[in-house]
């Protein structure tokens, strides 16, 4: 299975692309973390869209069953910005899940967990 980001409908900040943008720390877990960027660096695509920013987070790759719950975590780190690219999941053989419409550009304060889900894997 593989994690992916997705567009925005006209949403300048998303660049588009199955690379995951968000606005500082994501964590992914399933039976433990599978995932976690806690460099507190935004990752955007073009880079030069934020100051300091590094590229999309590449889709995460895993394994998983029916039944089991992923949890993604965002935080937004020191820059005090929110922002989470729509979500879906990818399973060969089947159309894609959409988890989440991703959370849009607000800025709430540093060291914000402004998301924190769980969802169930359907696919067989």
């Amino acid at each position: 299975m593989t994690l992916k980001g997705g567009d925005r409908p006209n949403d300048s900040a998303d660049s588009g692309g199955d690379g995951i943008e968000v606005s500082s720390d994501l964590e992914v877990r399933l039976n433990g973390t599978i995932f976690e960027d806690d460099n507190d660096t935004p990752q955007f695509a073009p880079a030069s869209m934020v100051v300091g920013a590094g590229p999309p987070i590449d889709p995460i790759e895993f394994r998983a069953k029916p039944g089991d719950r992923l949890q993604i975590i965002a935080t937004t780190g020191t820059t005090g910005n929110q922002y989470l690219d729509p979500l879906f999941l990818a399973c060969p053989g089947q159309p894609d899940q959409q988890l989440t419409e991703g959370v849009g550009d607000a800025a709430p304060g540093p060291n914000v967990e402004f998301f924190n889900e769980e969802f169930v894997i359907g696919f067989r």
